[in-house]
């Protein structure tokens, strides 16, 4: 069962975390109870990361979600900022171990798939 993140602006968060399918990279979504509120990572298939945990910041999300995330220590401070066909966006790191703790049934299964693909 998923643990919320807080209250922020009257809702309950929680994070959804999956992989991205062509590249098993890491996705993290954050919802409300009934609904996805907003996409935390975007994936830029072509920019490279030094490690699975990091990821690049959706350029939709607000500046008061992203600082709230960043509060909490889900995401670090920006650690670089790349320009990418029209648009500008963050790279930053997510704490492994509070998204286990947030979505372990989604980290589980981001970790699992990311092993399988190691496999082959």
């Amino acid at each position: 069962m998923k643990e919320s993140i807080g209250n922020f602006k009257g809702d309950n968060l929680y994070l959804t975390v999956a992989s991205y399918q062509n590249n098993k990279r890491i996705y993290v979504g954050v919802d409300t109870e009934e609904e996805s509120y907003a996409d935390l990572t975007i994936n830029l298939t072509d920019l490279m990361i030094p490690d699975e945990d990091y990821i690049f910041v959706n350029g939709d999300m607000t500046r008061d979600l992203r600082n709230f995330l960043e509060e909490k220590g889900i995401i670090s401070e920006s650690i670089e900022t790349y320009q990418y066909n029209m648009g500008k966006y963050d790279m930053v790191q997510v704490d492994f171990d509070l998204l286990k703790q947030y979505d372990p049934d989604g980290f589980k299964d981001f970790k699992e798939t990311k092993s399988k693909d190691m496999e082959i």
